[in-house]
């Protein structure tokens, strides 16, 4: 039983590392876009900077909302009390 809890860590472990496929081609499309083709030696690192900055402001995105869970509903009018 321990065995097969390690390996269900293990792979859930690597599966979360991997990027969507959507992801890797976006960001490879941004670095074409600023002039670094798949040719260049250093598109390997603009294509993960661009994935990483993908996944980070998704983070900060995601920690915001948690940080106020209530929706902010607009339809709602405020009545002053005067």
């Amino acid at each position: 039983m321990r065995k097969i809890v390690i390996l269900a860590s293990a792979a859930c472990a690597l599966c979360a590392c991997q990027t969507p496929e959507s992801l890797q081609r976006q960001a490879a499309a941004n670095c074409e876009a600023v002039g670094i083709t798949q040719k260049d030696p250093q598109f390997k690192t603009c294509s993960a900077a661009f994935s990483r900055q993908y996944l980070e402001g998704q983070l900060s995105t995601n920690y915001r909302n948690a940080l106020n869970p209530a929706p902010d509903d607009r339809r709602i009018p405020h009545m002053w009390v005067y």
